[in-house]
């Protein structure tokens, strides 16, 4: 082994105290990289680890955009990067985005806490996205409709098309995990699915799914880890379950529709004891007043003067060889978890902070936030006993959040 001189110092014997001193000055993302520097350094990252970030088993956190200059706070934006992002999932710890101010419409898999990025396959991979630049040589898409549909693309910049074109992403285990990792992409045409593992270079279309009208789709899924399916949610109600663990994905109907309309917002939810249910929310609108939206925002902005508000929920557990559907009015001592996030059931007896019987709700409308991208997100807590919302505090007047991306539930890990 060589030996270490002036001119090239061995770094990797440097005293522990030392070393667990220069760590916990660290930025997060910077202790993890620091962390896999040597074996001495990883060992002091894991000291300092377990006294900075001593997470286990988290409940589910709020991630948001922060209207508040602190490079300190862990949020969507981070004012030292000046970086945002278009938010469209989270699962494991991990949100999904894409980045708003690059050139690029891709999406990436990121763990807030560590820091760790991992791109996701590009949009020009999915089947009905091509690019081409203007005349002046700027970066723009055309989004094609089904090839049974003849019209002409509709031509796009970045920054819109991920917009338009994102609507939710849910994943089946941790990015970390490489190429186990399945990634679901809902998306447009309203309500088609694309997925990819992560590693790929292009998206798969799932072609057998039915989708006629603009509000015809899919609406939400959840991935069911002892069975390794995919159970999404159509517009009317019905139930699929999607395999996508073989060489073409298999669609398997389980349950019929059940409502005529695309109304009440719908969710599929898998409970501990191995039952399905399903979760209605019923959104409405009102008449706000609002500042003077900045003339250079106003193009963003469809109705500064509509507000969309949860006016309901309803709760119903499925019977699956019955084809039935049987309203519940309780959740026992459970807790939901609902938004962009993959939907969350967690037990209220193992967190006891947090209320039972009740549902985390954030905005996840993608047509009213692309619409109106400055308007008051839709936020709160519904009770199902009292069939109220309440508040979740003062803590947007102590850390005042931007309304767009919309706030997300994650839970937080280091893996």
């Amino acid at each position: 082994m060589a030996t270490a001189t002036k001119e090239d110092p061995d770094w990797s014997s440097l005293p522990d105290d030392m070393l667990f001193l220069v760590m916990q000055a660290l930025e997060i993302p910077d202790l993890f990289s620091a962390g896999s520097v040597c074996s001495s350094w990883r060992s002091a990252c894991s000291a300092v680890r377990r006294v900075r970030i001593p997470i286990t088993d988290a409940s589910p956190c709020l991630l948001y955009s922060c209207a508040a200059d602190d490079p300190a706070t862990a949020t969507v934006y981070s004012p030292s990067s000046g970086v945002a992002r278009h938010v469209v999932g989270s699962a494991h710890g991990w949100v999904v985005a894409a980045d708003e101010m690059s050139k690029m419409s891709n999406l990436q898999a990121l763990n807030p806490l560590t820091g760790a990025q991992v791109d996701l396959p590009p949009v020009t991979g999915l089947y009905h996205i091509e690019s081409f630049s203007d005349e002046q040589g700027a970066p723009m898409y055309n989004h094609y409709y089904d090839e049974l549909n003849y019209r002409s693309p509709s031509a796009y910049r970045p920054q819109k098309l991920r917009l338009l074109l994102y609507y939710r992403v849910f994943l089946s285990c941790s990015p970390s995990a490489g190429s186990r990792c399945i990634v679901l992409l809902l998306h447009r045409p309203d309500g088609q699915l694309s997925f990819a593992r992560v590693g790929d270079d292009r998206w798969t279309r799932i072609q057998d799914i039915e989708c006629r009208l603009w509000n015809d789709g899919i609406r939400n899924a959840t991935y069911n880890k002892n069975d390794g399916l995919f159970y999404v949610v159509h517009a009317d109600g019905s139930i699929l379950t999607l395999d996508l663990n073989g060489p073409s994905p298999v669609t398997m109907k389980v349950f019929p529709k059940a409502t005529r309309w695309d109304q009440p917002t719908k969710y599929v939810v898998l409970t501990p004891q191995g039952d399905i249910m399903q979760l209605w929310r019923y959104i409405s609108d009102r008449i706000v007043d609002v500042s003077v939206v900045p003339p250079e925002l106003a193009h963003e902005v469809f109705d500064p003067y509509s507000e969309m508000y949860t006016d309901d929920m309803e709760l119903y557990k499925v019977d699956i060889d019955e084809h039935a559907t049987m309203k519940k009015n309780h959740l026992d001592n459970y807790a939901l978890f609902i938004g962009f996030n993959s939907i969350l059931l967690v037990s209220t007896k193992d967190y006891p902070t947090l209320k039972p019987n009740c549902a985390y709700f954030t905005d996840d409308s993608y047509e009213d936030i692309c619409l109106s991208k400055y308007n008051t997100r839709d936020i709160g807590i519904w009770n199902f006993e009292t069939k109220t919302v309440e508040s979740l505090g003062d803590v947007q007047a102590v850390h005042p959040w931007l309304n767009f991306p919309s706030p997300i539930w994650i839970t937080p890990t280091l893996c």
